[in-house]
């Protein structure tokens, strides 16, 4: 799996931030940003997710990321099953600390996993119910998140995937995630859109531990 790289990142703005809702609270306040390596129209970008949860902040429940309209993303039958598609580093809380009987938790071995992505063939059900493509993040030993990628170029596209609980990991959470531009046999994943103009890029972050929601929305220009 290649190491991560720095990736230059053209943005006419920038994170605008948490937006507080109804269901947000100060025990969730995680952070969040996505970088495109290509802002050029029609380009193959590498996809980057960054995210960030601080020691106090409850656990992540679920994630949901949006990507616009005219964007494309490569199906499941364009990619082999196993297939790498990309990778990164997740610095997570573990060990004996983390778990709620501990007596003792602090602090914290902060211990860095290498992730990986793969292309899994949907299931039958998936298929049915409209999944475009699964992508298969493996960080063993602390979780495995089958990410299932549902809608299309003219409707946009929602990336979703939880996290299975476990009492021996915890806050802090540092992640550093990227879809590869090209598959490990050259597939473009995620390809940008035709028109150069300003795209919104989303995110919903869900709690495991109580209703709360962080939303995070970003702006990306695409030039010709």
């Amino acid at each position: 799996m290649r190491k991560m790289k720095v990736l230059t990142f053209v943005a006419i703005g920038l994170v605008f931030g948490l937006i507080s809702t109804a269901f947000a609270d100060q025990n969730f306040a995680p952070k969040f940003t996505v970088e495109l390596s290509d802002t050029k129209v029609k380009g193959n970008p590498d996809l980057t997710f960054h995210l960030e949860f601080a020691r106090e902040d409850e656990e992540i429940g679920n994630f949901i990321g949006y990507l616009p309209k005219g964007f494309n993303v490569a199906a499941d039958e364009a990619i082999a099953q196993d297939e790498n598609i990309g990778g990164g580093v997740i610095e997570i809380g573990a060990g004996p600390m983390c778990h709620p009987s501990s007596p003792l938790q602090d602090p914290r071995a902060m211990l860095p996993i290498n992730a990986e992505f793969q292309e899994k063939d949907r299931t039958d059900d998936e298929a049915d119910a409209g999944v475009h493509a699964v992508w298969f993040l493996n960080i063993e030993p602390a979780n495995r998140v089958r990410l299932l990628v549902t809608g299309s170029p003219k409707k946009g596209w929602k990336i979703e995937g939880a996290p299975s609980p476990s009492d021996f990991t915890c806050n802090p959470l540092i992640v550093d995630l990227t879809i590869n531009a090209k598959s490990e046999s050259g597939v473009p994943i995620v390809t940008n859109a035709k028109k150069a103009k300003a795209y919104k890029f989303m995110a919903d972050i869900v709690s495991q531990d109580s209703p709360a929601v962080a939303h995070f929305e970003q702006i990306i220009k695409l030039t010709k």
